[in-house]
C-alpha cells in the first residue's frame, strides 16, 4: 500500500452503460444517463490490477533487497560474535567483543534506517503519482456518468478469501462509507482498472490508442 490507473471502453452500468473515461482530455464520450447516483469500487483489486501500480511495488522490491544485501553479511558478523562471546572464557577478551559486537551492532541498525528511509522516501513518491491518478480517473468516470457518489471499498479479490476466518473478522470491522453489500450494477472497479491502464500505461507497455496521459504525468 502505492501511483495508478486508466482506460476507455463501455461496460454495463447503473441502469445503462457506464462508459470509460479518457483521462487525457478529463472528458468521456457522451453515453446513456445511468439511473443511479452512486457507484463503488474495490480499492484493494484496483490496486491488485492496477499495471503501473504493481511495475512499482517490483521495482521497490527489487530495489530494497538489492540495498539489503550487504546487511545479510553484517547479520553473519554479529551472530558470530555473539556466539564467539559466550564461548570464551577469558573475561578481559569477553569484554573487547562485547564491545566489538556493540559497535556492528549500531552500525548495522543506522544502515538499516537509513536505507528504510530512502526506500519510505521514494515509495512515497510514487505512492503520490498512483493516488492522483487514481482520483483523476475516478472523478472522470463519475462525470462521464452522472455520479454523485464514488465509494471505495476494501474487498477481496480473490474468491478463496471468502473462506478465510480473517476475512470474515475484518468485514465486521466496517469503516466509515464502506458499503457492506455492493450491487454488481454498482460497481465501477472494472472500468476505473481499464480506465487507468489505458491512459497510465506501466512502463514498457504499449499505450493503446486513443489514450493520452495529461501533461507532467510520469512514463
Amino acid at each position: 500500500m502505492n501511483r495508478l490507473f486508466a482506460y476507455l471502453s463501455a461496460l454495463v452500468g447503473i441502469g445503462g452503460v457506464l462508459v470509460l473515461a479518457n483521462q487525457g482530455t478529463a472528458q468521456a464520450p457522451p453515453s446513456p444517463k445511468p439511473g443511479g447516483k452512486v457507484a463503488v469500487f474495490n480499492v484493494l483489486k484496483v490496486v491488485k490490477d492496477y499495471g503501473k501500480f504493481q511495475s512499482y511495488v517490483k521495482m521497490m522490491t527489487d530495489k530494497k533487497q538489492a540495498a539489503t544485501g550487504p546487511l545479510s553479511q553484517m547479520r553473519v558478523t554479529i551472530l558470530k560474535l555473539q556466539d564467539d562471546i559466550q564461548k570464551e572464557p577469558i573475561q578481559v577478551k569477553r569484554d573487547t567483543m562485547t564491545q566489538t559486537l556493540v559497535a556492528e551492532q549500531r552500525k548495522f541498525e543506522d544502515q538499516e534506517r537509513q536505507i528504510s528511509a530512502a526506500l519510505d522516501t521514494e515509495s512515497s513518491q510514487y505512492l503520490r503519482v498512483v493516488y492522483g491518478e487514481v482520483q483523476k480517473c475516478v472523478e472522470a468516470v463519475a462525470q462521464t456518468n452522472g455520479y454523485d457518489l464514488v465509494f471505495a471499498y476494501p474487498d477481496a479479490t480473490d474468491p478463496k478469501d471468502l473462506d478465510n476466518p480473517l476475512y470474515f473478522s475484518a468485514k465486521f470491522r466496517v469503516t466509515a462509507a464502506t458499503p457492506f453489500y455492493v450491487s454488481p450494477q454498482a460497481d465501477m472497479t472494472e472500468v476505473l482498472i481499464l480506465t487507468l491502464n489505458k491512459n497510465f500505461p506501466a512502463p514498457g507497455a504499449v499505450q493503446p490508442a486513443g489514450a493520452t496521459a495529461p501533461a507532467g504525468t510520469p512514463k
